[in-house]
């Protein structure tokens, strides 16, 4: 300690005064509590840091459980939409039914009427030739008449029995007028029958075109309910099923269009070579050997050119014959 650096040699203190072990202790404990009020501050960061860490958790948490609800409320309302619109498509359903029977059952009773009036245009031939046989027998009782009245001038002795025969022939001509005009009037009655029959089957064409019309109206509801199921479906996929793309598929490109009264199909695969002309069976028939093929499946483009003469159920038929059996994304999805 003369030269100001403490001893520490074993038994140093040995002799000496007591007096400076007490500054070195406190210069102990000083840095000692230095340390801990440094790790103090240190936790205490750590935790502040720590603390508004959970609170953005938690925060995100709220945010997420928060879109969740608005998601399961937005797909409740989407699956009682569409259910809504599956129940107006079933009830469409029946009641084109109902018209195409009472439409069947119309038909069939204007084909009994045209059966009818065939037959009663049959019974005013028969009737129309036995009125031409009638007028035959007529001109054959007049000529046999002007002979008698020639033989009256000839033969005057037998004029009685001539006279007699003659009246009697006369009485004949009168019956037969009488049948004629009796004919004549039934001849009549069956055309104005006829007439009323025609007359009553237009009125059921009318009727029946209407119905047609009616059935019609309906069918385009029906055409725009099933739109509407398509985008109700379109929607309800897109919420729990992810977006239908062809990154990693094998792409099928396919042109459906009609010409007159036959139906057009070209195809290829990618989109750099050329389309080819193919039949729908042949398509089938390649699509199902790619699809086994390619494990990853397939991405059917289907294309309608402009102007392509397809129906809407045609156009949707043919789309959901090739979306349902080849393509990857609606593989085993019975809504499509």
């Amino acid at each position: 300690m003369s030269e100001g650096f403490t001893d520490l040699r074993l038994n140093s203190q040995e002799g000496q005064v007591q007096e400076s072990f007490w500054p070195s202790f406190t210069d102990i404990m000083t840095t000692i509590v230095m340390i801990f009020l440094i790790a103090m501050v240190v936790l205490l960061v750590r935790n502040m840091e720590l603390v508004n860490q959970l609170r953005s958790t938690m925060e995100a948490e709220t945010i997420a459980a928060e879109l969740a609800r608005a998601t399961g409320e937005e797909k409740d309302s989407l699956s009682i939409a569409l259910h809504q619109a599956e129940r107006r498509t079933q009830q469409m359903h029946l009641e084109i039914e109902r018209l195409q029977e009472k439409g069947i059952n119309r038909e069939t009773i204007i084909s009994e009427q045209l059966t009818a009036i065939a037959d009663l245009s049959n019974q005013r031939d028969d009737l129309t030739q036995r009125a031409a046989q009638l007028m035959l027998i007529r001109q054959r009782l007049e000529a046999e008449v002007d002979n008698r009245k020639a033989q009256l001038h000839t033969a005057t002795q037998s004029l009685e029995n001539r006279d007699f025969e003659l009246a009697s022939a006369r009485t004949d001509i009168k019956n037969l007028r009488a049948n004629l005009g009796s004919l004549e009037n039934s001849l009549q009655t069956s055309q104005n029958n006829a007439i009323d029959l025609q007359n009553q089957i237009a009125r059921q064409r009318q009727a029946l075109e209407l119905n047609r019309q009616a059935s019609q109206d309906i069918e385009r509801k029906y055409l725009v309910l099933v739109g509407d199921h398509d985008n109700l479906q379109t929607k309800y996929d897109k919420l729990v099923r992810p977006a239908r793309s062809s990154k990693g598929r094998h792409l099928i490109e396919v042109r459906y269009w009609k010409e007159g009264d036959q139906y057009k199909i070209t195809w290829r695969e990618g989109n750099v070579s050329d389309y080819q002309p193919i039949k729908r069976k042949h398509l089938d028939a390649i699509l199902t050997r790619l699809k086994k093929e390619h494990e990853d499946g397939l991405y059917v483009k289907v294309i309608f050119p402009e102007n392509s003469g397809l129906s809407y159920n045609q156009a949707w038929e043919f789309t959901s014959h090739m979306h349902k059996n080849y393509d990857y994304y609606f593989k085993g999805n019975d809504t499509q």
